[in-house]
């Protein structure tokens, strides 16, 4: 911030000001945020008696000078703020003696204002001016509502927990943002999604179960039984929940033995048991 716009260190007045409402508090945690028009006002008070004017630049430029107005220690004056959409900087000045800040009508940027202020409180003696600058953003805002195939499923916006399935989360501003949904058991949906001003954006999310691949090779003609149910005859691929399952191998030659083996199946992963027979014997083993 140029020198002209900043608390100035010798001054011999304090100055504090503050929206006159609270920032909306959206769950993807931004700061400062105001809904179209804005704060609306402003808090000013000085620990002396004070002439205060704000100005007023508005994210595309074009700074609005403020009516000057006295400040009585203690008390609050009240500064009506216009509306202004986007990131917006606010620059009160307090002065012992009342200050000419029209040179800043219609300035595009902070450096413009600066150079106003400088120029205006050049014939002030040492300390009689200072300058509180407040920012902050004014936005549209719109809503989410989010359901899940599955009730109870973790709702979380931009990686901000939200709520369960289904939910409507409110206050959020325009722009794209990220919607997951997870439950433990099925794979996290995520999406993302355009919010829009005054309207309620739905995601539906679909959650598929987490599972791996149990894959059966015989180099012999032969049928699949998991956990004692026939499953189909190999070569065999089953989508089925990550675990350990008993599975039974029968070669339809009944002179070869059945094989019962224990396979632990990861998710997203494919795990293949193979069997063959060696030596007149056969065999399956996990690979």
């Amino acid at each position: 911030m140029p020198a002209p716009l900043r608390a100035q260190p010798d001054a011999q007045l304090h100055l504090r000001v503050t929206p006159g409402t609270p920032p909306v508090q959206p769950v993807t945690g931004e700061q400062g945020l105001y809904r179209q028009p804005g704060p609306g006002t402003l808090l000013v008070s000085s620990d002396r008696a004070a002439f205060v004017t704000s100005v007023v630049l508005p994210q595309g430029g074009g700074a609005a000078v403020l009516p000057a107005a006295p400040v009585t220690p203690g008390q609050a004056q009240v500064t009506a703020l216009p509306g202004t959409l986007g990131f917006t900087q606010v620059f009160t000045v307090a002065s012992l003696e009342p200050l000419n800040l029209g040179g800043a009508a219609g300035a595009r940027s902070v450096s413009e204002i600066s150079r106003a202020v400088e120029a205006a409180a050049a014939s002030l003696p040492r300390g009689a001016y200072t300058v509180a600058t407040t920012t902050y953003r004014v936005e549209q805002f719109g809503s989410l509502s989010v359901r899940a195939s599955q009730l109870g499923a973790e709702v979380r916006v931009n990686d901000r927990p939200v709520g369960t399935a289904p939910v409507v989360v409110t206050d959020l501003p325009q722009g794209q943002v990220t919607v997951s949904v997870s439950l433990g058991g099925y794979q996290t949906f995520t999406q993302r999604v355009t919010v829009r001003p005054e309207t309620t954006s739905e995601v539906s999310a679909a959650l598929r179960r987490v599972t791996g691949i149990l894959s059966v090779r015989s180099d012999v003609p032969a049928a699949v039984l998991i956990e004692g149910e026939a499953a189909g005859d190999a070569p065999l691929d089953l989508n089925v929940r990550p675990g350990v399952f008993s599975v039974n191998v029968v070669p339809a030659d009944r002179r070869l033995k059945a094989q019962n083996v224990l396979v632990r199946v990861n998710a997203s992963r494919v795990t293949a048991l193979v069997c063959s027979v060696m030596a007149g014997e056969y065999r399956c083993g996990v690979r």
